[in-house]
This record gives C-alpha cells, structure tokens and sequence, in this order.
C-alpha cells in the first residue's frame, strides 16, 4: 500500500502542532506569565467547569483509545461498549466523594493528602508510585501516534516522536496548566472532528448505515449481555461494567493529572459539575471509537491488512482503513493524522505538567522549605522539560511490546493505579487504619499487582484471538497459577485496590489502630453517615454506637 499524504494532509497536520505551540505562547506572555508556582502549576484556581470537563476528557481520551478501542471492536466485536456502564459510577463517586475532600483541603498535590492523613514516607511512596505508573505510559502515548504517522506517511518513526515529545513539552513548559487545559479543548474538537470524518465516509463507502449493520450482524460483531462471572474471562459484562469502576475511580479519583484540575476550579462546585459534564463528552468519544471499529469491520469482514504496512502490530488496521478509504480526499487522512496527535499531545501534557507538580510539591519543596517562589517556579519548568525527554525515552520500550496499545495501556494503570486507589480509600474511608497499615498494604498491592500481571505477560494467559467472522471461539480453562495470571486485566484496579485495603486494616489493628486524636480534620469521608442517611436519628445514632466504623466516624464528626 502505498503512501498517500499530500500537501493538504502535512497543512493539516503543521497547523494543529503551530496552533498547540501558540495557545502555550499566548498563556506565556499572558496574565501573570507563569510567574508563581500558584499560575503555572494550578492555572490560579480560576479555571470554569466547561474547559476543565473537556480537559478531563482529553487527559483520558488519547491516541490508545482513539486507535485502540476500534481495533479491540475490529477483532473482537462490541463487548468492550459495555465500559461505558462504568462511567456512571466512576465519575459519580469522584465528584461526591474524592472531589469534596481533596478541594477542602486546598492541595497543590493528590498525595499531600497522604501526608495529612497518614504520613511523610506514604507521601513519598504514593508520589513514587504516580511518577512510575505515569512514565511507562507516556511512552505508549508517545509511540502511538508516531507509529500511526509513520504507518501512513514517509516520516521517520523517531522523528514524530522526536516531534510529539517536543510540541508537548515546548507548550506544557512555557504556557504551565492554562496553556494544557485550553490546548486541551481545541485538540478535543479535533479528535471529534476527526473521527467523524473517518465514520462518515467510511459509512458512505460501505453503503449506508444499514449495509454496515448488516455485515457485522452476520460477522457476529454485536456482543449480547454476557453475564458470565469468570473472572478470567477477558471482556463480560461484570469485567467491563463493575471492573471498569475501579479503573475510572483510580483515573478520575485519585490520579493527579486529573485531580490537578479538580483543584484549578474557581470553587468545589464547578470541579463537582465539571465532572457531570465530562459523562457525554466520554460517552461520545467511546461510541465514536466502537462505531469505527464496526465500520472498519462493514468494510473488511474481519481480513488483517495490517502486513501492508510492513508491521505486524494489532493496531495498525485502523491506520491501514483510514489512509485505504480517505486516499483521494486530499487533508482528510491529515485530519484523522492530527487528531491522533491532538489525543496524545493532550494526554502527554497534562502528564508532564502533574509530574512536575508532584514532584515539585512532595520530593522538592519539603527538603527545601525557604526556596524563593521565583526559583521554584523555574525549577517546575525544568521539571516539567525533564519530564518530557524521559517519556520520549520510554517510547522506544513500546514499540517491544506484543499487546495491543490499549491493553497495555490499561494493564499499566490497573497495576499501579489500583492499589494507590486502595490506599486512598483506605485512608477516606476507615479512621482506625495507620500509617504502618498503609506502607504495608501498598507494598502488597503493588507486589501482588506486579506478580499477575507481569505473570499474564509471561504465561499470555490473558491474550485473547480475534473472533473469526460468523463464528464464536470457546478456549480451555486455566488451571493453577495460570488461572491467577488469566485474571483479566479489568480487574487489575479492583484486585489491588482490595488488596491494599484489607492488607492495611489487618496491619493497622495488630500495630494498634489510629487514635481519633491524631487524625487530621478533613481527611476522613463519613462513609456510614452517607450511607445511613435515610435513617431516622435515633436510629443513626443506635448504628454508631454499635459499630467501631460507626463509633469512629461518629466521634470524628462531633469533634471537628
């Protein structure tokens, strides 16, 4: 197959990176000109839900999904749709319980939190764990792209990610969070813009609407509810509806790049409603995705054409489709191209920008407590310069990797992101648990985590085939540890996040509970008040006196 950018498509494309870069410039030489820490780590706390909803949705959205998800619906039909159940839930549940506390506390970073509430040492191992996770996948954002252009176009590999890495950090450095919030709403119009595209023409090509829903009824496309409980089972209902919650919760609740913008929000109400209006935004962008892969499958019937790209990765159908049916639509393959770039380029600068903030706020400032605003304020900028040089370092290990980008971009945070959910839920939720449960429980989680998953890449136990057209596939159980590694890697979030919970609460009552005393006000969520909330209160007040949960919370809350 044959490369088919034209002038228009390399217009296209320079015109996304060019206006990038200007949003960045203007936010530079603009207001405060990133002078403080304050403006350019937390854009002044003065951001509107509107561009902080769609932030929230580009931090998320990125070049693994928009390649990713219709690949996924391409070899394996629509099962994957079902994720979008867990959006309810896990933006529900941040906006009411995570959002509350975390902007009371008036935070520069998520994992001060674990300061307060437990203590320094949990502070450095959460931040530790945010930076590691964060890293790895940035690489799989980095390379993502660059594997698409380079797939479609004569540009070198390295020089789009070379090119990627650069915009991003160029932007994210000089423009600080307002230059990555307001980038990050002209590239979500892109990959909107972008995908419809594709999904139109691809529709028109195929013969309609209803042509494209013939051929994938009768290539066994459309998933029924499958309500199978195995838990080994890589994509049912359970995995992807209940799973998926405890993915959203770790990327929505506690993860700092989007915490970050919770704490940007002019007051807690506009962070709550920006989360109720990422819900369409999100619910959008996955039906466009899984439309795509259906269409993609409307026009091959399940045939891998991916070889004709001189690659044999999973995802390079997609590309394969997009340059195949837009060729002779001149600056439409360059649209699909730079709507590629705007979800990674969105995704990567929110990336530096909050690792520069933690890094900055728990590893830096601690240690150096009389550092002028000035030199902090610069330091972030390296930080945030330093940070994007190493990302474009892990795009190499990507390219090694034999899963498709949104597997393993979902294993990655599964690993680390459950079991720091864990340890924020086991801090939010249970007053008696201390600072020697939470290290224990953390170490645990993220061993165990570590343990299956990089298990399941060993043993490939959790790889699935594509569904041939027409025809269901049934495969041999596991048995022994290659049914722990089989686990699928929806559950990754759930597994850890348990893990680390009941780890702590077992070490903190054998080293002695926390006294309420020391517990920091505002650091707790009165869990059983909220869930007894209906009750009459006399009855409230029976339940507390009851429970330990009950008794701690209730003493909690009429002290502070």
């Amino acid at each position: 197959m044959g490369k088919h950018f034209t002038a228009a498509d390399y217009v296209i494309f320079a015109l996304l990176l060019a206006a990038s870069i200007g949003i960045g410039l203007y936010h530079a030489l603009s207001g405060g000109r990133q002078r403080t820490t304050q403006e350019f780590l937390l854009a002044d706390r003065s951001m509107s839900c509107l561009p902080i909803s769609l932030s929230l949705l580009a931090s998320f959205q990125s070049a693994v999904a928009i390649i990713g998800v219709p690949a996924e619906v391409y070899a394996h039909g629509t099962q994957y749709w079902f994720i979008g159940c867990a959006y309810f839930l896990g933006l529900l549940i941040p906006a009411h319980v995570f959002i509350p506390v975390l902007y009371k506390l008036q935070l520069s970073s998520a994992y001060q939190y674990l300061e307060l509430r437990f203590s320094k040492a949990v502070r450095i191992c959460g931040t530790l764990a945010f930076i590691f996770q964060t890293v790895v996948y940035m690489g799989v954002c980095v390379y993502t792209p660059a594997f698409a252009l380079n797939a479609a176009t004569e540009f070198e590999l390295w020089g789009s990610v070379l090119a990627t890495g650069l915009v991003c950090t160029l932007y994210t450095t000089i423009g600080g969070l307002k230059a990555v919030i307001w980038t990050d709403v002209f590239q979500t119009v892109v990959m909107f813009a972008g995908q419809l595209a594709v999904i139109v023409v691809g529709v028109h090509q195929t013969g309609g609407v209803s042509e494209v829903w013939r051929k994938v009824r009768e290539g066994n496309r459309i998933a029924a509810l499958d309500l199978n409980p195995d838990p080994t089972e890589r994509h049912t209902f359970w995995t992807l509806g209940v799973g998926g919650v405890f993915l959203m919760l770790s990327l929505y609740g506690v993860n700092q790049a989007q915490v970050q913008r919770y704490l940007s929000a002019r007051t807690e109400k506009e962070a709550v409603r920006s989360c109720y209006m990422a819900f369409p935004s999100l619910q959008l962008s996955l039906a466009l995705s899984c439309v795509m892969g259906l269409v993609m499958f409307a026009l091959y019937c399940g045939e891998d054409h991916s070889d004709k790209l001189a690659t044999s990765s999973k995802d390079a159908m997609v590309i394969y489709f997009v340059m195949d049916m837009l060729q002779g639509l001149p600056g439409l393959p360059g649209l699909f191209v730079a709507c590629l770039f705007s979800a990674a380029l969105s995704t990567i600068s929110s990336a530096f920008n909050s690792l520069a903030t933690v890094t900055m706020e728990d590893l830096v400032k601690p240690h150096f407590p009389a550092m002028t605003e000035a030199r902090a304020t610069l330091l972030s900028k390296a930080l945030a310069l330093s940070y994007g040089l190493l990302c474009m370092a892990m795009a190499y290990f990507t390219h090694l990797m034999d899963d498709s980008v949104l597997q393993v971009a979902l294993k990655i945070f599964g690993m680390v992101g459950g079991p720091v959910l864990g340890l924020f839920c086991l801090g939010m939720f249970f007053p008696w648990a201390n600072a020697t449960g939470a290290l224990a429980g953390l170490g645990t989680g993220l061993a165990l985590a570590f343990w299956v998953g990089i298990g399941s890449i060993v043993a490939r136990g959790s790889g699935a085939r594509p569904l041939p057209a027409g025809c269901t596939r049934t495969a041999p159980r596991p048995s022994g540890l290659h049914r722990l590694y089989s686990l699928s890697y929806m559950w990754y979030s759930a597994f850890g996040c348990f893990t680390v919970i009941l780890t702590g609460l077992v070490v903190s009552f054998l080293t002695g509970p926390m006294k309420e005393e020391d517990v920091t006000p505002g650091t707790i969520y009165p869990l059983m008040g909220k869930l007894v909330c209906f009750l009459p209160e006399h009855l409230k007040k029976k339940l507390c006196c009851v429970t330990p949960l009950g008794q701690t919370v209730s003493g909690i809350m009429n002290k502070y």
